[in-house]
């Protein structure tokens, strides 16, 4: 079952690259010309063949080089295509096991419903990612997508929502209250990541973060809930200056250097998903000596 939940997800990640890379930010993310048409390189402008559009496969099978000019191809591809396929492993694998949604008291409809949205919301995550580091933008309809998914995360997990479930947290989200209303959670949450980058916005007169980043994390905020985007909001930035710090180290860019967010805020949402709980207690087992 793994082994075709990858290929499948391999398939995704491929058709993630196209929309990416066919990207318009004047015309609605899904067009007639982001989804009809054949892939070609983009340096010769070769069309390319059935075999050069394998997942994964073709870019090991030409070492990474187009079959016409030998032009180098972005690690992009590959990448994104690993990726999708792993979430599509593990994402399911992960929630069928899950402890703090307490799943096996879940319908199978409410189960199934929740596996779909999360892979949901993490392929959109991962697009997104693609297109901000491709031209720093991050979509709008994105952002939409990702508050209906959390609505419907919302609903379908709403007989789990409690004081000490719910939560990728477990138990911690407690400490952080407004655990008693789901929809008053999710309130907070969505203007906790308006309020928190509004102010860093207004702060650095927009130089150190942008609106997307804003409408991004304000629909995680629907998605998680509350505490969750709080640790996925700090952890990003741990992320962001984990990669930037080479940067800086070597002189080669500047702290004025813009580097895209959007992917850090998307693996901050992962790794809370799969590794909240264990991250709160690594850090509450600090103070314990």
């Amino acid at each position: 079952m793994q082994i075709w939940l990858f290929i499948f997800g391999l398939a995704i990640g491929s058709f993630l690259n196209v929309i990416a890379v066919r990207y318009n930010p004047e015309k609605f993310i899904l067009n007639k010309k982001s989804l009809g048409g054949r892939s070609a390189c983009p340096g010769c402008g070769n069309k390319l063949k059935w075999f050069e559009l394998v997942p994964l496969l073709s870019f090991l099978f030409l070492l990474g080089r187009c079959r016409n000019c030998k032009q180098k191809i972005s690690l992009e591809y590959p990448v994104v295509e690993l990726i999708s396929g792993l979430i599509f492993v593990f994402v399911p694998l992960y929630l069928f096991n899950l402890t703090a949604f307490k799943l096996l008291n879940l319908s199978p409809i409410s189960h199934w419903s929740l596996v779909i949205s999360f892979l949901l919301v993490f392929e959109t995550l991962l697009l997104v990612s693609a297109i901000d580091i491709r031209i720093k933008i991050i979509p709008d309809e994105a952002n939409i997508f990702l508050i209906i998914l959390g609505v419907v995360i919302a609903v379908f997990a709403s007989q789990e929502f409690g004081p000490v479930s719910g939560s990728f947290l477990g138990p911690y989200g407690a400490l952080f209250g407004l655990r008693d209303i789901l929809w008053l959670n999710r309130v907070i949450a969505l203007l906790f990541g308006v309020v928190f980058y509004g102010l860093l916005i207004l702060i650095t007169k927009g130089r150190g973060m942008g609106m997307g980043d804003l409408k991004l994390t304000a629909a995680l905020g629907v998605v998680f809930g509350w505490p969750d985007i709080v640790i996925i909001t700090g952890l990003s930035f741990i992320i962001g200056s984990l990669f930037s710090l080479p940067g800086l180290l070597s002189k080669k860019k500047g702290l004025k250097s813009f580097l895209p967010f959007g992917p850090f805020i998307a693996m901050a949402s992962l790794v809370v998903f799969f590794w909240g709980e264990e991250i709160m207690r690594f850090y509450f087992n600090l103070f314990r000596g």
